[in-house]
């Protein structure tokens, strides 16, 4: 019985240690990327997908639009994009497929922005 209270008087104060340094670090961590997007004007950075490759670009720029616009604006420039680059518009033409896949890359790319614009902003 001795032994289990000595053990629990050695490991509990260490437990409280590794806890508290994983709370602090987390909130270290949060700190300086506000500190960087500040630094950076209030651009946002995303992570590398995982499989490596490009970035991902900043949503409001793909749709061309700044963050301070309307959603009305926002919804405007998406519509008009997915008319542009909608895959359905170059069924029929006799064009090259690496120009389709890239207009159909380019399409999935708006609707993205925009789904997540969406949901940045919490309109349905």
């Amino acid at each position: 019985m001795l032994f289990i209270v000595r053990l629990v008087r050695l490991v509990l104060p260490l437990v409280f240690v590794l806890l508290a340094f994983r709370a602090f670090s987390d909130l270290f961590r949060r700190w300086a990327a506000q500190e960087e997007r500040r630094a950076a004007g209030g651009r946002r950075s995303y992570p590398p997908p995982p499989g490596g490759g490009r970035p991902p670009r900043d949503p409001y720029e793909v749709l061309g639009c700044s963050p301070g616009d309307s959603d009305e604006k926002i919804r405007k420039a998406y519509r008009k994009l997915v008319a542009k680059y909608h895959p359905d518009k170059f069924i029929g033409l006799d064009l090259d497929k690496e120009f389709v896949d890239l207009a159909a890359k380019r399409f999935q790319e708006v609707q993205e922005a925009y789904e997540h614009i969406r949901q940045y902003r919490g309109s349905a």
